[in-house]
């Protein structure tokens, strides 16, 4: 009688380890690797919109772009340019994860950019860190992108920004 009573005393203690080990930060980081495998791979267009919100408040720090809402489609297409031929990446794979952390409202990534060549013109490696803030649904609702871009891109996008500044002024 004992040792049936031990027997269902650890079936039970296993069954509630088991549940509590199903949490949602679990969920989010095989959500998180998904993600970001597909993102790393560029084949699945469809597979990718699905990981985002409607709705998608974007910022990328490093450009100071402020967050704005965005249309998901408009960040593959125009933002990670998703069908851009003309980028060609090392291994054709476009990133690697270092580390991901998460729990049950956000996924936190950071990894390396693969070098890359655009035109003709070839670009180094760059490190990054990507928040993705997930709804109730886990779908991507807002996403901060701190990418380490070299001086040169740095000084480009400076320059851009200052001239896009001054028609601004001009037509005023």
């Amino acid at each position: 009688m004992k040792i049936k009573f031990t027997w269902i005393l650890s079936l039970i203690t296993i069954t509630f380890l088991i549940s509590c080990n199903s949490n949602p930060t679990t969920k989010n980081d095989d959500l998180g690797k998904r993600f970001f495998e597909n993102y790393s791979s560029r084949k699945d267009y469809k597979k990718m919109l699905s990981f985002y919100n409607d709705s998608l408040i974007y910022e990328n720090v490093a450009q100071y772009s402020g967050s704005s809402t965005i249309d998901p489609r408009y960040l593959l297409n125009e933002i990670i340019r998703w069908n851009d031929q003309t980028m060609q990446y090392e291994n054709n794979n476009l990133l690697k994860v270092n580390e991901l952390f998460s729990n049950d409202t956000m996924i936190i990534a950071n990894g390396e950019f693969s070098a890359y060549s655009y035109n003709g013109i070839k670009f180094p490696s760059m490190k990054f860190t990507t928040y993705l803030y997930l709804d109730k649904n886990s779908k991507i609702k807002k996403q901060v992108d701190w990418f380490n871009y070299p001086i040169e891109d740095i000084i480009e996008l400076y320059q851009l920004q200052q001239g896009q500044d001054k028609i601004k002024l001009d037509k005023q």
